[in-house]
C-alpha cells in the first residue's frame, strides 16, 4: 500500500463516522458496564469496518433502520472488543496502530524537530527576548547561547563542563566582543536568525575539531553509531520475520492438511480429526490472518530499512567530502575570506543533523516492530491445536508448496470473462497474491498463489491461483466468487485491510445477496489537466459574510439602534443605518395681477409742501358755504370766547 493509499485508508477507517455517533456512545456505555477495555481509535476502526455489512441496514436507502439491527451492531462491536486475546481483535489492533503510525519518514522527522523545539523553546525565548545592558548580563545571555547550541545540535551532555567549555571556545573563535555586543542589540526577529546561524557555525567547528583529532569531549561518533544501529535493527527484523514465517508455515500446512478438493462439485471439503471442531478451524484461520498481517508489516519495515541504508551511505559520502573541503580551506585560511569558510561549517552541520534524523528513524522503527511483536505475543497459543490438525503431514514452506505445481499452467479453452497472461515484473496482483479460489471456497483460507501457473486477468485486474483447475470455474461466473470473498470479508473484517479490499466491499454494499451481484472494478488512468492560474478576475467583497446568522445578528443590532436616539452628533453605530432623504419643492417667486386702485377727489384744505393744488375753473358751492359759515362764527363770539349781544 502506497503512502497516499495509507493516508486515505487512515481517513476512512480511523476517523469517527458522524452517522454512527449515537451507536458509538451506546457501545462505549456497554463497554464500561461490562468492564471492557477499549481505545477510541480502535472502536472507530471496528465500527467503520462492521458498518460495511448490509445485514445491519445502517446505510440502506430502501429499508428503514430497525432498532434490532442497531442492537445487533452494538453487540457485534462489544463482542469483538470483549475477547482481548483473540486473533481477530489483535489483528485489528495491529492494523489500527500501523495505520495511525504509518512509517512516513518526513512526518517522523518533523515530529522529532517539533519535540526538540518544544524542549528548548523557553531557553531560546530568554535569549531573544531579554534586554541586555551590562556586561554581566551579556555574559549570562551567551552562557544560555552555549546551552542552546549544545542541546539543539546534539553536541553532548549539556551538564558536562568540558562540553560547555569547548563550545564556548568555538563560539569565541567566531564572535568577538564587539560581535557579541552587536548581537544583544538586534531586534527579536533578527536575533533569532542570527542565533540559528551561530548554532550551525559553532556546531560545524566542533564537528571538524573532533574529526581533526582536537579535543571534542562528549560528542558521539554518529556515523559509527548509525552503522551499529542499522545492523541491530536489521537483525531484529530478520529474526522477527523468521519467527513469523515459522508460525505461518505451521498454520498453512495444518490447514492445507485438513482440506480436500472436490473439483466435480467445485468446492473445498474440510476434514476434521477427532476432538477438533469447525470453530477450532476458524480460529486457526484467524490466527493465520494475524501472522500474515504481521509478516506484511515486518516486510514493509525491512524495505524502509533498506531505503534508509541507502540514504545513510549517501550522507556518509557527503560528510567526508564536506570535511575534506573544510580541511583544505583551514590550511589556507589566510587567503580565503571568513565569509567563505563559515558556510562550509554550516553545510557540515546540516549533514550532522541528517545523521541524527536517521538515528531517530531507526529508533522509531524499533518501537513499531516491538509493539507489533508484543501484540502477537498476547495471543493465546494454539500450537497444540495446529499440530493435531497437521497430523502426520510435514510442515512445508510457501516455496515447497508452490514447487509442486510449478510444471502446470493455467488454461482457458474458451475464455468468456478472463484471460491468462504471463507474470511480469511490477504487475499489481490483487488479494495480496493469495489464491482467489481458496479464499472464496475456503471462507477466508489464505493459500499463496503461484505466479508460475500464470496470471488470470479480468477487467485490468490480476489474480493468482494455487491449482490450475479452478480458473475455468472462475471464468464461467466471476461475480459468484467475488461475492463469496466479499461475504467472507464482511464476517472476518480483519481481512479487509490485509487484502486491501475496502473499496470493493464498500462499493458492493447495495448488493447484499448473490443474485445480481456485480463487483465494481476500480479503474484508474493517467490524465493531465492544465487550467489558467486565475480564469476569473478576483472580486473580493470585504463586507461579504458566508454565515446567514451574521446577517441576522446585524439585522437585530440595526433594529435595536432604531430605538436609540442621539442628541448632538451622529454615532458610529447609527452611521450604519440605511440613509434616507425627502424630496421637496424649492421656493419659486410668484406675483398676482389685481385691479387698478381708484379713489374720489376732495378739496385739499392744506397745501403740503411740494403738492400742486388744482383750482377749479368755477366757484364750488361747498366753498361758498364754508365762507358763509366762517363769517357767522366770527360775529357770534368775541375774542375771549364770550358771546356778544
Amino acid at each position: 500500500m502506497s503512502a497516499l493509499a495509507t493516508v486515505v485508508a487512515r481517513a476512512r477507517l480511523l476517523e469517527p463516522n458522524g452517522a454512527l455517533s449515537p451507536l458509538l456512545q451506546e457501545i462505549l456505555r456497554n463497554c464500561e458496564r461490562r468492564n471492557i477495555r477499549y481505545d477510541r481509535p480502535l472502536v472507530h476502526f471496528i465500527m467503520n469496518l462492521l458498518s460495511l455489512d448490509p445485514k445491519f441496514e445502517l446505510f440502506m436507502e430502501t429499508l428503514s433502520a430497525d432498532r434490532k439491527n442497531h442492537d445487533d451492531f452494538v453487540e457485534a462491536c462489544c463482542a469483538l472488543l470483549a475477547d482481548d486475546r483473540s486473533p481477530a481483535l489483535l489483528t485489528l489492533r495491529m492494523q489500527a496502530f500501523f495505520l495511525d503510525n504509518f512509517f512516513d519518514k518526513d512526518e517522523i522527522i518533523e515530529k522529532h524537530a517539533r519535540n526538540l523545539q518544544a524542549k528548548t523553546f523557553a531557553l531560546t525565548k530568554e535569549i531573544i527576548d531579554n534586554d541586555v545592558i551590562t556586561k554581566d548580563e551579556q555574559d549570562e545571555v551567551f552562557n544560555k547561547v552555549i546551552l542552546d547550541i549544545v542541546m539543539n545540535m546534539g553536541l553532548g551532555n549539556p551538564e558536562c563542563k568540558d562540553v560547555l567549555a569547548e563550545t564556548m571556545r568555538a563560539l569565541n573563535s567566531v564572535m568577538s566582543r564587539s560581535d557579541k555586543a552587536k548581537f544583544v542589540t538586534l531586534e527579536r526577529k533578527d536575533r533569532l536568525m542570527a542565533l540559528k546561524d551561530i548554532r550551525e557555525i559553532v556546531a560545524g567547528i566542533r564537528i571538524f575539531n573532533k574529526h581533526s583529532g582536537n579535543t571534542a569531549n562528549g560528542m558521539a561518533d554518529l556515523p559509527k553509531i548509525l552503522d551499529q544501529s542499522h545492523e541491530s535493527t536489521k537483525s531484529i527484523l530478520q529474526i522477527t520475520l523468521c519467527e513469523i514465517m515459522d508460525k505461518v508455515n505451521l498454520l498453512t500446512s495444518a490447514l492445507n492438511a485438513a482440506i480436500a478438493y472436490d473439483l466435480r462439485n467445485r468446492s473445498i471439503i474440510t476434514l476434521l480429526p477427532e476432538n477438533i471442531t469447525a470453530d477450532d478451524v476458524e480460529t486457526l484461520k484467524d490466527l493465520l490472518i494475524m501472522y500474515r498481517q504481521h509478516e506484511v508489516y515486518t516486510r514493509k519495515l525491512i524495505d524502509e530499512l533498506a531505503s534508509i541504508k541507502l540514504s545513510i551511505d549517501s550522507c556518509k559520502q557527503e560528510y567526508e567530502v564536506k570535511l575534506l573541503r573544510i580541511h583544505e580551506a583551514v590550511q589556507y585560511r589566510t587567503a580565503i575570506p571568513t565569509d567563505r569558510v563559515f558556510p562550509k561549517f554550516s553545510e557540515l552541520t546540516r549533514v550532522w543533523l541528517q545523521f541524527q534524523n536517521f538515528i531517530f528513524l531507526l529508533s522509531e522503527m524499533n518501537q513499531i516492530s516491538n509493539l507489533l511483536t508484543n501484540l502477537t505475543e498476547r495471543c493465546v497459543s494454539f500450537d497444540d491445536l495446529a499440530y493435531r490438525l497437521l497430523g502426520e503431514s510435514q510442515i512445508q514452506t510457501d516455496v515447497d508448496r508452490l514447487n509442486k505445481v510449478s510444471a502446470k499452467r493455467l488454461v482457458l479453452p474458451d475464455p468468456q470473462y478472463c484471460e491468462v497472461v504471463p507474470y511480469e515484473d511490477n504487475m499489481q496482483i490483487q488479494l495480496l497474491k493469495f489464491c482467489l479460489w481458496h479464499l472464496a471456497e475456503g471462507k477466508g483460507l489464505l493459500m499463496p498463489g503461484s505466479i508460475e501457473l500464470g496470471v488470470c486477468r479480468m477487467q485490468k485486474e490480476h489474480y493468482l491461483f494455487n491449482i490450475p483447475e479452478p480458473v475455468t470455474f472462475f471464468d464461467e461466473d466471476p461475480n459468484k466468487y467475488f461475492f463469496k470473498i466479499v461475504e467472507t470479508a464482511r464476517k472476518k473484517i480483519h481481512l479487509i485491510c490485509l487484502l486491501n479490499m475496502y473499496d470493493k466491499v464498500h462499493s458492493s454494499y447495495s448488493a447484499p445477496r448473490s443474485e445480481g451481484f456485480q463487483m465494481k472494478i476500480t479503474t484508474t488512468c493517467d490524465q493531465e489537466v492544465q487550467t489558467d492560474l486565475h480564469p476569473v478576475p478576483s472580486n473580493i467583497d470585504r463586507e461579504y459574510r458566508w454565515n446567514v446568522w451574521n446577517y441576522r445578528r446585524e439585522a437585530i443590532r440595526l433594529a435595536n439602534i432604531r430605538t436609540k436616539r442621539t442628541t448632538s452628533v451622529q454615532t458610529l453605530e447609527s452611521s450604519r443605518a440605511i440613509p434616507k432623504a425627502t424630496q421637496v419643492y424649492l421656493g419659486k417667486p410668484q406675483s398676482t395681477q389685481t385691479r387698478v386702485s381708484r379713489s374720489t377727489e376732495t378739496e385739499q384744505r392744506r397745501n403740503g409742501a411740494g403738492l400742486k393744488v388744482i383750482e377749479p375753473s368755477a366757484p364750488s358751492p361747498l366753498k361758498v358755504y364754508a365762507l358763509t359759515l366762517a363769517q357767522t362764527s366770527r360775529s357770534a363770539f368775541s375774542r375771549n370766547g364770550e358771546r356778544s349781544n
